[in-house]
């Protein structure tokens, strides 16, 4: 149980960091881009934007634990991943201004989010990558340490 509170408290700080650092990587893009606007609008609401970006942050990063845990299947886990990550992000975007809602032009808020989810999907899958190939780095290594160890041995 104690560990399960340390891996749980290490995603959540994890998702915390990773919502921050998007936040202050957006503002530069806006900063350097010419979005002064933009930026203008998130510095008068600068408290609710960086605790928005906190919440998403939790849980797109943080809700990644459900990967530690044996069961469900990994594609349960992706399904919950996901609509978790997206269940938190489209309404605190809408509710902060990140994304325009548009009542009268429905299509225009369906593609927002469409965009949204495949953006989502893009960063999934760039840290699927990553771990994937961290996990064989590391069994390789396993694998070179368990020779090493069975050829000294005789």
């Amino acid at each position: 149980m104690k560990d399960t509170v340390k891996i749980v408290c290490k995603y959540v700080l994890s998702g915390i960091s990773l919502g921050c650092t998007s936040f202050v990587i957006m503002c530069l893009s806006f900063f350097i881009g010419g979005g002064e606007e933009m930026l203008e609008e998130i510095c008068r609401d600068f408290a609710r934007q960086s605790v928005g970006a906190m919440i998403v942050g939790i849980a797109c990063g943080g809700t990644a634990v459900i990967y530690q845990f044996r069961r469900p299947s990994v594609m349960v886990k992706v399904i919950i991943h996901f609509c978790v990550g997206m269940g938190v992000f489209y309404p605190v975007a809408l509710y902060l201004g990140w994304i325009p809602f548009c009542p009268d032009r429905v299509i225009m808020t369906v593609l927002q989010f469409l965009f949204s989810c495949i953006i989502f999907t893009i960063i999934w899958f760039c840290f699927y990558l990553f771990n994937r190939n961290e996990a064989k780095r590391i069994n390789q290594r396993l694998r070179e340490l368990g020779q090493d160890g069975a050829g000294s041995k005789s």
